[in-house]
């Protein structure tokens, strides 16, 4: 939700007033440019770099990413500031190897990047901006879609704005605690430092660093969001959707709804894995809507392992993006959008707040269910149904105790009054 005017001025400018009326004047912070793989592109296979300038969003970053003080200037010319801090971590020891890529007093980062005849360490500075964008992007998308300062974010200054301070991402590229991995964690305290580890992958030749992934960065950054949300001792068992929220955050930021299909396969970390576009990725299927290519259901769930479980909540979640799209459009605008991409990603934040703690996949449905209520009236009821039922968590099923699949029992209905719902370009409700 939007701040006011005036709530707003009271964090990132002033506001002066006379007889005429009040005019709020902003403080603007440097816009410092970034050469990255700009969202919603995944990954150099798929998109090329470009030089963004001033890419962080005024609301959710009111004085730019390289403050800590609330005042206008950069704190910091290196890849640190209010949002996140990057650096280079080989020998896992948690802290920087070095300070990193310095881009003077213009905030100007623009390196050389050449994933695919280069090792990794031969390009520390692309691969560092890269992640100091995409750290930073989903922070400001996440606020535009309900995770903000009260919501315990990761944030070094909260401007006023409610919640805990000091919890600034810390984001370890080039980790050597890690190898084709990557992780986010976080204690679900307000104020507990929150950490990114981004691995070498070594499926290529030469290897490849994680930042240039922008699905992959986004499940690490998203693992720490959830951790925040759920709170504390929760997400343990098997019958859980934990691993599918981070799996769709991940589709969600890195898919280009207005250029692609409801068909179209969409695999996590296929750059990272060496495989083409319309690779598996790190799951037994991409994501898409069609069961010829994605046929995953709760059906499959008792012989699932708890990444098993995540592809079939995430499959539902993708399934619902798309009918969404197909209904109201897609937005192409990942922070301040309206479109069906905007609407579901609100969804999954409000419904990681709803859920209970040791969620089953059947309790993550009903969240949405009751997340649509609070923010569109149920406007969307029949959608979520119909995407949940079309992968067999339809209103007859039944999940038993979360923490054992072997008592789930998958069901394709839908109540009465959705029966009729279309789905999304030619794709039946039911499978």
């Amino acid at each position: 939700m939007r701040r006011s005017l005036l709530y707003r001025s009271m964090v990132a400018g002033v506001l002066v007033c006379c007889g005429m009326g009040c005019l709020e004047v902003h403080a603007q912070p440097e816009p410092g440019q970034y050469r990255v793989y700009p969202l919603p592109i995944a990954s150099p296979d798929h998109g090329t770099r470009a030089l963004l300038t001033g890419p962080a969003d005024f609301d959710a970053s009111p004085f730019g990413w390289h403050d800590t003080n609330g005042a206008s200037g950069a704190e910091f010319t290196i890849l640190r500031g209010n949002n996140a801090w990057v650096y280079v971590d080989a020998d896992a020891n948690n802290t920087p190897d070095g300070p990193g890529p310095d881009g003077g007093s213009t905030l100007q980062f623009d390196y050389l990047a050449s994933p695919y005849t280069l090792p990794p360490t031969s390009q520390e500075a692309a691969l560092a901006t890269n992640a100091f964008y995409l750290v930073n992007s989903f922070h400001d998308i996440l606020w535009q879609h309900g995770f903000q300062e009260v919501d315990g974010n990761f944030q070094e200054n909260n401007y006023g704005r409610g919640g805990t301070g000091g919890d600034p991402v810390q984001v370890e590229i080039l980790d050597g605690a890690t190898t084709n991995n990557a992780n986010g964690s976080t204690a679900p305290t307000d104020g507990s430092q929150a950490r990114i580890q981004l691995g070498i992958w070594t499926a290529a030749n030469p290897d490849r660093g994680a930042s240039y992934a922008a699905d992959v960065v986004a499940f690490a950054y998203m693992q720490a969001v959830q951790t925040r949300l759920l709170g504390s001792g929760c997400g343990g068992n098997v019958d859980s959707p934990r691993i599918g929220n981070l799996d769709f955050f991940a589709a969600l930021v890195s898919n280009d709804f207005t250029a692609t299909t409801p068909a179209t396969p969409h695999g996590l970390g296929t750059f990272l894995l060496n495989q083409p576009v319309t690779g598996t990725g790190a799951r037994t299927y991409p994501y898409s809507v069609d069961l010829a290519i994605n046929p995953s259901t709760y059906l499959d769930s008792s012989s699932s392992s708890v990444y098993g479980m995540g592809l079939i909540y995430a499959s539902a979640l993708w399934d619902l993006a798309w009918s969404l799209v197909g209904q109201i459009g897609a937005s192409d605008d990942l922070l301040t959008g309206n479109g069906g991409e905007n609407v579901s990603l609100r969804l999954l934040v409000l419904a990681l707040k709803i859920q209970p703690c040791n969620a089953g996949l059947l309790d993550g449905r009903d969240a949405f269910l009751e997340a649509d209520n609070n923010l569109y009236q149920g406007q969307y009821t029949c959608n979520i149904w119909n995407a949940f039922a079309r992968r067999g968590m339809g209103l007859s099923a039944e999940q038993g105790s979360t923490s054992s699949t072997a008592d789930n029992v998958a069901a394709f209905d839908v109540p009465a009054s959705c029966s009729d719902t279309i789905f999304a370009d030619g794709f039946d409700v039911l499978p």
